[in-house]
């Protein structure tokens, strides 16, 4: 059936029926409103990655949780399709496999799970974005100044050892933190992304001595990280730590907090990640920061542009109404140009009668003090 076929109301109903969902699944990191507050993300776009290590004896387990809140992720380079997530992925785990010691063959990606994102061509669902404001009452520790919370959904997993497909889901808590930017401590994670932010490049990490991957992630690099169940070992580092999140741990912005089933629904896994950032705060905004008065300024300069836009056409539309209905020429076809080219004696002629007003009124005009 063509569009050509069917009536024009009927058409458009259509066309808007099959732009609805990628509509609702829009989210404008530049334009967040939470309880009628507007926030400001966009400076934390690109990929961001906290990589999470665990010692499983024979082998680690590396899995590189990479999110971009601003636009679709998207590789560096000719990556194969296995190795990386589907198109439309906002939110993207890779899981590697490590061997150590004697005869290990190097690293082997295990596993690549779409997180989040639009994937309902994929055998996933749309993005669905779900935004929270948080106050500080909502939030554990007495220097919680709120936030936000982000909802991203869509994703799933087909590679279960059961061989079920469980949906997957991402649950981001940016922290108000007026003293971070959002990017302090991040890890240069080995699964590279482009427009990413990640502060440590290839020539940073050769003045490290070594290139910073988790790669090459060992037991004895366990003080690099904050996860829980870290441990001494036995004296041949085969004794499991636990998981650690690689780089600064929680000292870095993003913080990895937990990945696995839902307490509401256990067919459903949620990856936690905590983010700490300027952005989030809410003075930045509504409270008198720069926010503000941006806001404001962006009202008048706009209301500004609509009076020019709006005298523009008039004349335009105007001049050309002369010259085509009467032939207009020169002043003449300037709409009301009679009355505009009076303006500078009426303005002359109002001043006059402000001036004697004025000077009427210092005098007594004639009466006495009585």
């Amino acid at each position: 059936m063509k569009l050509s076929s069917i009536p024009t109301a009927a058409a458009d109903a259509l066309i808007l029926s099959l732009l609805l969902p990628q509509i609702a699944a829009m989210f404008r990191c530049n334009h967040i409103v939470a309880d009628s507050r507007q926030y400001d993300l966009s400076a934390l776009d690109g990929a961001h990655s906290v990589v999470i290590s665990r010692d499983e004896g024979a082998s680690f387990k590396n899995t590189t949780y990479t999110v971009d809140i601003c636009r679709p992720l998207k590789k560096k380079g000719d990556v194969p399709k296995e190795q990386q997530c589907h198109n439309g992925s906002r939110v993207c785990a890779i899981t590697r496999d490590i061997g150590k010691g004697e005869g290990n063959k190097g690293d082997i990606i295990e596993k690549v799970v779409p997180i989040a994102g639009d994937l309902a061509d994929y055998g996933g669902k749309s993005l669905d974005p779900e935004i929270t404001r948080l106050t500080s009452e909502d939030l554990p520790g007495d220097d919680n100044q709120g936030g936000l919370r982000l909802v991203l959904k869509g994703g799933f997993d087909d590679k279960t050892k059961s061989g079920k497909k469980r949906d997957q889901k991402a649950i981001i808590t940016f922290l108000c933190d007026p003293d971070r930017e959002g990017t302090e401590g991040e890890y240069d994670a080995e699964d590279k992304y482009d427009d990413g932010n990640g502060p440590l490049g290839e020539e940073a990490a050769m003045l490290l001595g070594r290139r910073q991957s988790p790669l090459f992630y060992r037991a004895e690099d366990g003080d690099k990280g904050d996860g829980e169940g870290e441990g001494e070992g036995d004296g041949d580092g085969e004794k499991p730590v636990g998981e650690i999140q690689l780089g600064e741990g929680k000292n870095a912005s993003l913080v990895y907090e937990s990945y696995g089933p839902s307490d509401e629904n256990a067919d459903v896994d949620i990856l936690r990640l905590a983010w700490r950032t300027k952005y989030a705060c809410e003075g930045r905004a509504d409270e008198g920061g720069e926010g503000s008065s941006d806001a404001h300024w962006g009202f008048f300069t706009w209301l500004v542009i609509l009076v020019f836009l709006g005298t523009a056409a008039y004349l335009i539309f105007g001049s050309w109404l002369n010259y085509n209905r009467y032939g207009a020429r020169g002043w003449d076809l300037v709409p009301h140009g009679d009355t505009i080219r009076d303006i500078p004696y009426l303005l002359k002629d109002w001043a006059r009668r402000v001036l004697n007003t004025v000077q009427g009124s210092g005098s007594r005009g004639g009466y006495s003090a009585v």
